[in-house]
């Protein structure tokens, strides 16, 4: 007589969302690794600012949150709270809020090889309109001139009455409409 065929238990596990203490999701994730559970940190590489320089930095995504996957029957939740880094699951009427794994696989597709989001690089060609969104210059609209390295570029501004060559970082910057001239 032969074997019997195996059957596969429908999976029954949910992704959750952790809260985690300031600036512990890697703690956290790290943590919670350590537990057996599946844990998803999506992280994205910035520019930011320190001491008057830019620099890129890999930051969370979504500051003070990762995502975990348990099957609440199989795996105990209770550890999580209690856990170096996590404050706990969030929950919503007292019951842990479970997230779509769709929005899990959407991050996990839009990840680097090192869980880095990659965001869409926007490219400006010479001439098109922009439109500062950050900064002292914010408001203004100008014109692309050039790429200033992989982070800057320099933009023709009217400023004083007079058009005026600036060097903005590129994250300030969009597309936008042609001014009207009149």
């Amino acid at each position: 007589m032969g074997l019997m065929p195996a059957f596969a238990l429908p999976d029954a596990s949910r992704w959750y969302c952790v809260h985690t203490k300031p600036r512990a999701e890697a703690l956290a994730l790290e943590n919670l690794q350590r537990q057996s559970f599946e844990c998803f940190l999506p992280r994205i590489r910035r520019s930011v600012l320190v001491a008057g320089r830019r620099r890129l930095a890999v930051e969370a995504l979504f500051p003070r949150y990762l995502f975990l996957r348990a099957d609440s029957l199989q795996q105990s939740l209770a550890p999580i709270r209690s856990t170096t880094g996590a404050l706990g699951l969030v929950r919503f009427a007292n019951q842990p809020g479970e997230v779509p794994p769709a929005l899990i696989e959407r991050l996990r597709a839009d990840s680097d090889a090192d869980g880095v989001i990659v965001p869409p690089t926007f490219k400006f060609q010479p001439g098109d309109a922009v439109a500062v969104l950050d900064g002292a210059l914010a408001g203004l609209r100008g014109v692309y001139m050039q790429p200033r390295g992989p982070d800057r570029a320099l933009v023709l501004l009217e400023m004083l009455g007079a058009m005026q060559k600036v060097l903005l970082p590129l994250e300030a910057l969009q597309k936008s409409q042609p001014a009207c001239l009149a």
